[in-house]
């Protein structure tokens, strides 16, 4: 008997419902070529798997988006800005945020955009990952200012922009346990809960996250696992890029005329 068996009364539901489960996965903090980052992109070729990559724009080096150059499967994002704490020590750390003015932000964020747009050229994904998966709501209302299409943070929150949200629900990172890989046990666990809130919110795609660059052998382990299990079963993976635009054409039908 699988662990993955006690995911088949939750899929029985989707079925009943004409629904199918969609996944995407999302990986955060990169900015150079690393052994873990060849690891990552290995993986997602072994499986072909889409990968939005949030890269950290004020850290990026050449060396990054010459090593990605040929990976079709990666698509860059705007992490952003250096990954930088702007908010004081008891309160969640924040980049998009805190003491700093909106003003400020938002043209922090134009910078880190163009930034990586010379870098990566028309391969740059139009979604802003913001760092922590947190940024002001003053930030939120004018995130459409800046030339962004998506925004992309964690679980099923709406951080109030204007523009289509994209969130991961499974993070492979125990990060209240030590920055451990979470157990497949969990993962699955974690992803029947995550399927039935996305089926209550009418088939919701449902986004896994990963951070390369602290993952121990179990979050490796893990998310290899998770993946080959959800291919398998016939799941697809898609681009982020292409789910933020079905949301624009849902929007823009239940505009009136």
């Amino acid at each position: 008997m699988s662990v993955f068996d006690d995911l088949e009364p939750e899929l029985d539901r989707w079925r009943g419902q004409g629904l199918t489960p969609r996944f995407w996965l999302r990986d955060d903090d990169a900015i150079r070529p690393t052994p873990a980052l060849d690891r990552l992109l290995g993986l997602i070729r072994v499986y072909d798997v889409p990968l939005l990559l949030a890269v950290i724009p004020a850290e990026a080096t050449e060396v990054l988006a010459r090593r990605i150059d040929g990976e079709t499967l990666a698509t860059p994002a705007v992490h952003g800005y250096s990954h930088r704490r702007h908010t004081p020590d008891g309160v969640p750390a924040m980049e998009l945020g805190g003491e700093r003015s909106v003003e400020e932000i938002l043209d922090e964020l134009k910078a880190g955009r163009e930034r990586l747009d010379r870098l990566f050229g028309a391969r740059l994904s139009g979604i802003l990952v913001p760092p922590w998966n947190r940024l002001s709501r003053e930030v939120a209302l004018r995130l459409h200012e800046t030339g962004f299409t998506g925004l992309s943070t964690n679980s099923w929150h709406e951080d109030g922009a204007a523009l289509p949200q994209l969130n991961t629900q499974i993070d492979i990172v125990d990060w209240a346990d030590g920055q451990r890989g979470h157990s497949l046990e969990w993962a699955i666990g974690e992803l029947l809960r995550r399927l039935g809130q996305a089926r209550e919110r009418g088939g919701a795609p449902l986004g896994i996250l990963s951070h390369h660059l602290v993952h121990d052998e179990q979050a490796w382990d893990t998310l290899e696992a998770l993946i080959r299990a959800l291919k398998e079963r016939g799941f697809v993976f898609e681009k982020a890029d292409v789910l933020v635009e079905e949301q624009l054409r849902r929007q823009s039908k239940r505009l009136p005329s």
